[in-house]
């Protein structure tokens, strides 16, 4: 097992990215990629009216400062697509130069006197912040709004996440930010799996055979299927591809029924002693892409999990069961009566107990509080949201994992069952295709197991099975199918992404509610006005989101530098709502980062009247000023604004200007395989089985027929559940059959 990353001097503490500096640009690049810092957080002379020496300390602090540029650099290198990666460096490069900089930025870079022209970096501050407005409203070149959106999430995470060696950031003192602190919620036992992972990603190959006898298992080294190099081979009953709210499920019912179970997983195991709880390293470990994953045209940005416990390890403890209206759907329109059986019903209170969900909250958090007060005050339907974690689990961090243990993961509950009896986790491990054989007499195949790769070397490990399970997620699972030879058009397609709207509210120090943001529960209340529940359900709920420093100042609009500043000093006392739709419109997985998504023009209708009812629930709870995430930073004072004011703020709201783009978030993502009554309409059978390869199930959230409309782990879980118990049924079947590969 890998140290742990909790210590204060570990490389990844300093804003989850490496130190050296790999990232392939040159001084004239860093020097533009510093002068696009420093316009996006410039440093501002104090006024009078800052009587606070942290507050006065932050304004002085500037995006060129303490190495940040470097990192933003490593960031994007690391991070983005490699189209987009060449096109950031083309434009530094550009910047760099006298002519380059006055063709991208006109002739608002241009000197008064001789020479005219200039490198941006000499270009002033002013001018500079007026640049990258132009940019952002795509004025000059198209693509330049691209580049704008890419650097200010980069620049404004990087800054507003990059911590020291005692875990501390100059800014967030400023802006009324105390992080989580490990030390206080060390807990016994904080290792629940580390007897039954071995991590590829550092092991040594000399050791792997002691590592794997040590857990029940027996590796030998073979010559692979090409015949051309050696690889890592190992048997199994079941293989389990991805270890979060489907992988997870499926390993612990297949173990406890006495099967031999080994789980690959291509991000890393944090247990509750590796948590920093810090924003930046947390996101760089524990999310796919490190949070910095948008659709092909930016439109929306995909949170999703990449490590151990998958989704489940930094879900935001919603647990909530599927809606009747769901059910029905997929049991009547879609031809799949499993989910108005009593075997669902059944798995989904299996699930829950297992979690311990339950749907008290002994105290509320300030964002909830604002949901509820303002919702009570409209008459809005709103109610409480059930959770895997106890009445009195007080964490705003649970997107960072649960240093307590107390939120009920795969990773605390499912993956233990599975360890217990005998699994073995591989993490650190990218499975690469399904070894298919043929079956004599028949038009199928049959999955005789998995190679996957890992390692600084890409060795090849592969693991023989008797049935195969991929549980990758909706973004990955299509791309290992389609790698292993598989064609039924379903695969990659009918992408649901849960399109999320924000809406901000600022209250100030004597106001009602008391508290930060980024402390307490993080979705407790649920607000369903608009959320059409006793009909198709394919409209909006309402709740809370999780707000630290780097995504709150990677969100919100940015039109100036000084006016960055007096957002983020605001910061500890602003909240956010969110309307969220259950969306009809679709997508589909071309590749890695590669997401085509759009709209469904009833969908956009459904948030633009969603993102209307959170500002009324601000202004109702007692908000002095609202706004959204629109890029023209539109906001509305409250205090003395007419009623007629106030409703031509809300109707604006969502309305296309030119040049003006909102922002779309996705933390659920569902559908990529769907199930289906036959192969026209699903990747795969009512069971999860594949319609083409014998043996091979697929059991996440690509499974589901539709969107959800709410947060889907339940969900997931439960159809696990169901699949698991068909793929117990399959090995008792087929428990004589041969698992060897053929070539």
């Amino acid at each position: 097992m890998e140290e742990s990353n909790a210590a204060h001097g570990h490389p990844l503490l300093r804003g989850g990215r490496r130190t050296s500096h790999s990232h392939g640009l040159s001084a004239s690049q860093i020097k533009s990629l510093a002068a696009i810092c420093d316009a996006f957080i410039p440093s501002i002379p104090p006024t009078n009216d800052l009587q606070d020496p942290e507050v006065e300390s932050f304004y002085r602090l500037s995006g060129s400062q303490n190495g940040i540029p470097e990192q933003v650099a490593e960031l994007i290198a690391r991070r983005v697509k490699p189209i987009a990666f060449l096109m950031a460096r083309w434009l530094l490069w550009l910047l760099s130069t006298r002519l380059g900089t006055w063709l991208l930025c006109g002739s608002a870079s241009l000197k008064k006197e001789f020479p005219y022209l200039q490198p941006f970096s000499d270009v002033q501050q002013v001018s500079r912040e007026q640049i990258l407005l132009d940019w952002s409203r795509g004025r000059r070149i198209t693509f330049l709004k691209f580049a704008f959106k890419l650097f200010k999430i980069c620049c404004l995470f990087t800054f507003y996440t990059v911590a020291d060696e005692n875990a501390e950031n100059p800014a967030w003192k400023g802006i009324g930010y105390s992080p989580p602190k490990p030390e206080t919620d060390r807990v016994a036992s904080g290792r629940p799996l580390e007897k039954g992972v071995i991590d590829l990603s550092s092991a040594s190959e000399q050791d792997l055979p002691k590592l794997f006898q040590d857990r029940g298992f027996t590796v030998t080294e073979e010559e692979n299927l090409s015949g051309k190099e050696k690889a890592w081979k190992v048997e199994c009953d079941a293989v389990v591809v991805g270890s979060g709210s489907g992988g997870g499920v499926a390993a612990g019912v297949l173990a406890k029924a006495g099967y031999r179970v080994i789980v690959l997983e291509k991000g890393k195991y944090y247990a509750r002693d590796d948590l920093t709880l810090l924003e930046g390293p947390s996101f760089d470990q524990m999310y796919e892409s490190g949070g910095i994953l948008p659709t092909n045209d930016g439109k929306v940005l995909v949170m999703a999990g990449a490590t151990v416990g998958g989704g489940s390890a930094i879900n935001w403890s919603a647990s909530i069961r599927t809606p009747p209206h769901v059910l029905k759907e997929w049991s009547k329109q879609h031809g799949l009566p499993l989910f108005e059986s009593h075997d669902y019903q059944d798995a989904m209170n299996a699930v829950c107990g297992r979690l311990g969900v339950q749907d008290g909250c002994s105290k509320e958090s300030f964002q909830n509080s604002v949901l509820s007060t303002g919702c009570a005050k409209l008459g809005f339907r709103f109610e409480k949201v059930p959770r895997n974690s106890t009445e009195d689990h007080f964490c705003g961090s649970c997107c960072f994992g649960c240093r307590k243990g107390n939120k009920k993961g795969a990773d605390e509950t499912w993956l233990v069952d599975a360890m217990n009896s005998g699994s073995l986790i591989l993490a650190g491990c990218k499975a690469e295709k399904v070894l298919c054989q043929e079956i004599p007499g028949s038009w199928k195949q049959r999955a005789a197991g998995v190679v996957a790769a890992f390692g600084p070397k890409r060795r090849s490990i592969f693991v023989q099975a008797k049935v195969t399970v991929a549980a990758c997620g909706s973004l990955l699972t299509p791309l290992l199918l389609r790698s292993s030879g598989l064609r039924n058009p379903n695969i990659g397609r009918n992408l649901h992404l849960h399109p999320v709207q924000m809406a901000w509210g600022f209250f100030p120090e004597n106001k009602e509610p008391a508290g930060k943001p980024h402390e307490g529960g993080i979705i407790t209340t649920i607000c369903k006005e608009g959320a059409k529940w006793e009909q198709s359900g394919y409209g909006t709920i309402i709740q809370t989101p999780a707000i630290a420093p780097g995504s709150f100042a990677s969100m919100i609009p940015w039109t100036s530098g000084l006016d960055m500043k007096e957002r983020m000093q605001k910061y500890h006392r602003t909240a956010h709502v969110f309307c969220l739709a259950r969306d009809r419109g679709s997508g589909s997985v071309g590749g890695e980062k590669d997401l085509d998504y759009r709209f469904a023009e009833s969908d956009k209708d459904n948030l633009k009247e969603g993102l209307r009812r959170c500002v009324q629930i601000l202004i109702a709870a007692g908000a002095t000023e609202v706004g959204t995430h629109r890029s023209d930073g539109e906001r509305l004072a409250v205090k003395g604004a007419t009623d007629d004011e106030i409703e031509e703020f809300l109707n604006n709201k969502g309305k296309g200007r030119r040049g003006v783009w909102p922002t779309f978030f996705s933390a659920h993502q569902m559908g990529s395989c769907r199930m289906g009554k036959d192969e026209e309409s699903g990747g795969v059978d009512w069971k999860g089985e594949s319609w083409e390869v014998e043996g091979l199930f697929v059991c996440d959230g690509s499974l589901l027929p539709t969107s959800v409309g709410v947060n889907p782990m339940i969900t997931i879980q439960s159809l696990a559940f169901c699949v698991a118990n068909y793929i117990l049924q399959f090995l008792r079947t087929n428990s004589s059959q041969s698992s060897t590969c053929g070539h």
